[in-house]
Formats: structure tokens, sequence, C-alpha cells
């Protein structure tokens, strides 16, 4: 599968970036460091795959159909969409998915302040492609809301819900399921840390009946944010 291809490609370029330095790299180096194989692979992606983008949780998704996912555990929307730019696509995607806001809501970041900000950070990336689909920010486990603001999960959220509503995406949230009647907190026993989920089966599932379907999205599903 392509999506393999993309995960050893920034395993690889992490290790390089370990050894020269002596220490941890951060995620913006990781994904340049990447940069090439990336490319590399797109050049080899067939007419009609699709691309997934963002930060660890598009990482974890896999699709039973031909996709790459340049995804980097730790990007920002600024971050992403800078990647996004610098990449080229000698074939346009089918679709685009990007999942991102997760590392944008950390509360030192003050990120209630900085909502449209990043609103138009996104904006300009789903402006890169024809097909984009965008899902809502997972919610958070208890250890993570210390550092990070569930608040900001929904507000972020239903902005990009009305960014859609709008045109030029399509916006799901795969994620309900984890989430308690707080839409930002995640139920208990759900998450394998405060960020992440303990499985990605299911969104990956959900996700696939739209990215890996012949017809194009239309529309916008919508969702509760309590």
């Amino acid at each position: 599968m392509l999506i393999a291809l993309a995960a050893t490609a920034l395993a690889a370029a992490g290790l390089i970036a370990y050894r020269s330095t002596g220490k941890a790299p951060s995620a913006k180096a990781i994904a340049a460091a990447a940069l090439p194989a990336m490319a590399a692979e797109l050049a080899r992606a067939p007419s009609g795959f699709v691309l997934l983008a963002g930060d660890s949780h598009a990482a974890a998704l896999h699709l039973p159909c031909n996709s790459v996912n340049v995804a980097v555990k730790g990007l920002k929307a600024h971050d992403v969409r800078s990647q996004l730019s610098r990449l080229p696509i000698p074939t346009e995607p089918s679709r685009v998915l990007l999942v991102v806001g997760s590392n944008d809501i950390l509360r030192k970041h003050e990120p209630l302040r900085r909502v449209d900000d990043w609103a138009a950070e996104m904006q300009r990336t789903i402006a890169l492609f024809r097909q984009v689909v965008v899902t809502a920010i997972p919610p958070l486990g208890g250890e993570a809301i210390g550092q990070f603001d569930p608040e900001a999960v929904r507000i972020y959220s239903q902005r990009l819900k009305a960014m859609c509503s709008s045109g030029g995406c399509l916006y799901v949230d795969p994620w309900r399921a984890l989430r308690s009647k707080l839409f930002g907190e995640a139920r208990s026993s759900v998450m394998a840390d405060g960020l992440h989920p303990a499985d990605y089966s299911a969104p990956a599932h959900e996700l696939a009946e739209i990215l890996c379907s012949k017809p194009a999205p239309e529309g916008v599903e919508s969702v509760m944010a309590d």
C-alpha cells in the first residue's frame, strides 16, 4: 500500500534528524526531511488516489483504497499548509482528507483568542484542492485537559462546519462515538492517551465510505456541538 511507504519515510526522516542533531526533531523538521520521499511517492500515485494530510490522527488512518498519507505527528494548521504548498503533486487527488487542529489548541497558546487566525489558515489550505474532506477535532482524554482546551475542540470544529457549509469542503465527524456529553471531552476508556483514540478502525471505516467511493462527495454532514 502507498500509505505504508509514507510512514516508512517519516520514520527514516526522524531517525536521520535525531542522529545529526542528537535531539528529538520537531514535527516541522521531520516533515521537511521527508519531503523528497513524499514527493517520490506522489509521483507514483495512480489516478484517483486519496491524499491524507494533517497531524497524528491523519497519520493513524488506513484506507482500503489507493492513498498517499503525508500526515506528520505534531503539525499545526500553518505547518500543514506550508507542507502541502511545497509538495509537488503531479496527479490531482480525487479527494483530500485534512485532520488538523489538535496541536493548535494547547492552552499555553490561548487558542480561543486565535480562532480567526486558525480558520484563515484552514481556509487557505482547503483552497489548494478541489475535493476536500475535513474532520472535526477529536475529543480529549482527561489526562490531556490540563494542557489542551476542550472548549477549543468544540469552537474550532464549529468553525470548520460553518466554513464547509459555504462550499469548498465536506465536514464530517468520525469521532462522534468517542465523545462524552461534552463535545470536546472523550468518554472513559476510549483513548489510548490524552490525545489519541485506542482504536482508529471505526473512524477510518466511516471516512473510507466517503473518500474511497466513486462519486464525488456532495453536501455537508452536520454534527451537534453541545
